[in-house]
This record gives C-alpha cells, sequence and structure tokens, in this order.
C-alpha cells in the first residue's frame, strides 16, 4: 500500500474522559518516540517522517489521527505520512499493538489493491478498499462494481509486452473493521455471538521449503495441545495453557467468521505451496473441516491462519 492509497480519513476524538498516553501527543517527535518506546525501536523520528527537521506542525491533525479504531471507547492511533500507514490499538492497561491490514496478494489471480478509504458508518470506524480484478474474472457478487472506460494496462501476448488499453475495470470493495485484534472482514449478519465453540484444531504441511509443520489443538478453557514436527521452535509435544483474552478473541473472530457456510475446500493454481486443515468443534456437536492449500481462502480466514500460525511459533 502506497502513498496516497489511504483516502478520506475522518478525524474525531475519543468520548473518554480520562487522559491517555495517546491523547497527549502533540508534535510528529513526540509521536515517533511513542512508537519506538511502545512499539518498536524500528521506529525513529527518520523512519517514520523520513527525517524531515521541520514538518508543518499545521499539518499535524491530518498525518496524525487519534481515533476509535476498534470501536471499543478508547483512544487508537493512525500515522499516514511516508509508506504505508502505521495502525496502533489501544488494548487497554497502558497495552499498545500495532495492527496490519492484509495485503491482497493475490498475484495468481490477479487481483490488485486500487485504496483504502476509512470513514465512519452508523458511529463506527470502517475500510473500504477497492480490489481491482483482472479481465478475465466473471464475479457477481454484489461488493462488485464496474468503471467504464478506464485506462489501464494489459499484457499483450503477441507483443509480449504490457500495452495501455481503455476498458470496463471491475472492482470488488472489501469492507473492514478492527475487531479481534486484528483487521477483519465485516459480517453484517454475525453481530450477536454465542460462544459456541468447544475446540480448534490446525495443523499445517510441508511445502518446498522451511514451512513449519505443527499440530494444535485450542480447549474453550484455554488448554493447548502442541504438536511441532519440523522448522518449528519447538519440535516435540507440550501442553500449554494460553492467555484467556487470546482464546477468547480467537474464537470469537471463528464464531463471527461463521466458518459453517464457508466451503470445506480452497485451492490456489501453484505448486509446492503449504496446505493448513483447520477444525472447529462446536459445543452442540457440530464439526466444520476446512483444507485449504495455499492458505488464501477468504480474508477472514487468513487472519485464523495468522493468529494460529502465531501461537505456534511462540512455542518454545
Amino acid at each position: 500500500m502506497n502513498k496516497g492509497t489511504l483516502l478520506a480519513l475522518l478525524f474525531f476524538t475519543s468520548s473518554i474522559t480520562y487522559a491517555q498516553t495517546i491523547q497527549k501527543l502533540k508534535t510528529f517527535k513526540e509521536v515517533a518516540a511513542f512508537l519506538q518506546k511502545e512499539i518498536s525501536k524500528k521506529y525513529t523520528f527518520d523512519s517514520v517522517f523520513e527525517g524531515e527537521d521541520e514538518i508543518d506542525t499545521e499539518d499535524f491533525n491530518e498525518v496524525v489521527q487519534k481515533i476509535d479504531l476498534d470501536n471499543n471507547g478508547t483512544t487508537d492511533l493512525v500515522i499516514d505520512y511516508i509508506g504505508d500507514p502505521i495502525f496502533i490499538v489501544n488494548r487497554g492497561n497502558t497495552i499498545y499493538e500495532e495492527i496490519k491490514m492484509l495485503d491482497v496478494n493475490r498475484a495468481l489471480e490477479g487481483e490488485e489493491l486500487a485504496s483504502v478509504a476509512m470513514k465512519q458508518t452508523d458511529n463506527k470506524t470502517m475500510f473500504i478498499r477497492e480490489i481491482k480484478l483482472p479481465p478475465y474474472t466473471t464475479e457477481n457478487s454484489k461488493n462488485v462494481i464496474i468503471k467504464k472506460n478506464q485506462k489501464d494496462f494489459v499484457y499483450d501476448r503477441e507483443k509480449k509486452k504490457m500495452i495501455e488499453v481503455v476498458r470496463d475495470i471491475q472492482f470488488r470493495l472489501d469492507t473492514l473493521e478492527v475487531k479481534f485484534g486484528a483487521f477483519v472482514e465485516f459480517n453484517p449478519n454475525k453481530q450477536q455471538l454465542k460462544n459456541e465453540i468447544k475446540e480448534v484444531h490446525f495443523e499445517t504441511t510441508p511445502c518446498y521449503g522451511s514451512c513449519p509443520v505443527f499440530e494444535l489443538k485450542i480447549s474453550s478453557n484455554g488448554t493447548l495441545e502442541y504438536n511441532g514436527k519440523r522448522f518449528t521452535n519447538f519440535t516435540g509435544r507440550k501442553n500449554l495453557k494460553l492467555d484467556s483474552k487470546q482464546v477468547e478473541e480467537l474464537f470469537a473472530l471463528i464464531e463471527y467468521t461463521d466458518v459453517k457456510n464457508l466451503k470445506n475446500n480452497y485451492y490456489i493454481n501453484a505448486t509446492d505451496n503449504p496446505a493448513v486443515n483447520l477444525k472447529v468443534i462446536f459445543k452442540n456437536g457440530d464439526i466444520k473441516e476446512i483444507y485449504d492449500y495455499g492458505l488464501m481462502g477468504t480474508y477472514n480466514l487468513r487472519v485464523i491462519y495468522n493468529k494460529l500460525k502465531q501461537i505456534g511459533s511462540e512455542i518454545k
């Protein structure tokens, strides 16, 4: 995502009356110092603001947005100056976490991120992404729009080069929100969660390379059963207890994703890629299993995979 991708930033302040560290930030140097202390030492003033000795303070409220990203009443932070925007979520108790929007990363399918707009919808912060679809796609979803007579570049197989053309271009609109500690795809039909998941099983497979291969089972009480096989920080079996908030967020995300209504199998058209097996056991006895070769099933599935892979990578 390059500069100019994040469009239509709407500035608003939290209704919280007590002071927070983010709310006290007033200069670019204070923002850089905050990022270095709370997030990562890589966020120096030079790296975030490209070494500008003097930045017009009148632009501060455009570059630095103090907003409630996850709609939970606390003040979060967005910095949009050079390169990719930086999103910081206030997790409470002076704990701050950087979150990232997943790239489209569908080069094989020819999809391309065109723009991202942040806006207020029903007093919630939402993100609308335009995904440019390749000429040969036949998507007929309700969230696909067509822009007529747009300049575009396509590959001419006879001339073996990119040429400029004028054509109708299809864009898919993805609506994202910050929820469960990540950017997730908005599900308007799943706003009331029922805490209906009993267990989650996750297995990764080998690839042509050093992909971590492991299995894990997480129960609703936080019990983790892990088996590291290849290219993992820990090889062998280990039982642990996960933080209750971490498990609650993970299970809520899986329920919110409505996995029961997803396909059982997903594939990409490539070889030597890893796959995952996800099995969700519900408290009523229902079981949903998903096999995903290439880990590109849906946006929210990718978020779930990332969270599960992170859990596996932290076991030592």
